[in-house]
């Protein structure tokens, strides 16, 4: 059976002279703007490609038609999380699921970044008091000299690291076990509670697994103290988030800077959105003007991989 390649119609306007190059036995066929993919074209794929443009958009005509495709034999996600069902169900289908995991690190990094900076310098005040057109001086605190737990050793974790140590900051790494090549101090993951009491700052980088799931409990979140910072840049569901509101608003909890919610949009009445010194982001620290074109990359050479018979990078686990 001849391989035929499901991706959209941007990615084969963008590369298809390339395509055409490295794979010329690889058929195309593009998902054409929301228009359903024939039976017949259902039938041929056995490559597909979900692209950053097809986000959010065009998702669920992309992954309905994928899902139909009952000779599809490679996936490979622009995201470096697989955390949804939807991937589970490929993965039970004896499909192999590949993803662009360090492609989006750098950006996401440095929005933790930005979380850190901008709760040291009371932005999330300094914003509201631009709205109120108010001349509102504070001295502001510097990260130069603080701890900060880097809970994750991903891609992202690992940027985070190497920002947060340029920034001055004494990084930590919390990961389920030390590998003994690490270049900063480790901390295991059953620790957290302890780990948050000895640090000024926690960036949490996890991936959402059974393991993962609620990791930052309530326990967690109230011993960082009324001085710590939190940052959440991996799944809203690692975090206890009614304790993370009740903490920010009692003021036992210095601030947070969070790009994932539970759920996803977050619901305009969620009393997340009020809660003070709180920096929240629709879940797009790694949407940047590169970030997709990383992942193209990456998915390219991937199909390269495939058709000279090679094994695939970033293979994702079927048991993950």
């Amino acid at each position: 059976m001849v391989d035929a390649l499901f991706c959209t119609d941007r990615f084969v306007a963008e590369h298809g002279d390339r395509l055409r190059d490295m794979a010329p036995e690889v058929d195309l066929v593009p998902l054409d703007g929301d228009q359903p993919v024939s039976s017949t074209d259902l039938e041929r794929i056995t490559i597909a490609f979900f692209s950053h443009d097809a986000w959010p958009e065009r998702a669920a005509n992309f992954f309905g038609a994928a899902t139909r495709a009952p000779n599809l034999k490679w996936l490979h996600t622009m995201s470096a999380g697989v955390d949804s069902p939807v991937f589970a169900s490929f993965l039970e289908r004896g499909v192999v699921l590949t993803n662009s995991s360090g492609t989006s690190a750098a950006p996401i990094a440095r929005t933790a970044m930005m979380y850190l900076l901008g709760l040291t310098r009371g932005l999330p005040e300094l914003i509201r008091a631009q709205d109120r057109h108010e001349w509102a001086w504070a001295k502001w605190r510097e990260l130069e000299d603080r701890s900060v737990a880097v809970v994750g050793w991903g891609p992202i974790g690992q940027e985070v690291a190497r920002l947060s140590e340029a920034f001055g900051m004494s990084p930590t790494i919390v990961r389920r076990a030390a590998h003994g090549d690490e270049p900063y101090p480790v901390r295991r993951l059953d620790e957290l509670v302890d780990v948050a009491r000895d640090h000024d700052a926690m960036v949490v980088a996890l991936p959402l697994t059974d393991e993962t799931a609620g990791i930052v409990s309530a326990d967690v979140i109230d011993e960082l103290g009324p001085e710590g910072l939190f940052v959440n840049v991996g799944r809203g569901e690692l975090v206890d988030q009614p304790a993370l509101v009740a903490a920010l608003v009692d003021g036992r909890l210095g601030g947070a800077g969070l790009d994932v919610t539970t759920p996803e949009p977050l619901p305009s009445d969620d009393p997340l959105w009020d809660a003070p010194n709180l920096i929240l982001t629709p879940h797009n620290s790694g949407s940047t003007d590169k970030t997709g074109r990383r992942s193209d990359e990456l998915f390219l050479d991937n199909l390269a991989r495939w058709v000279a018979g090679d094994g695939l990078a970033n293979v994702v686990a079927a048991s993950r």
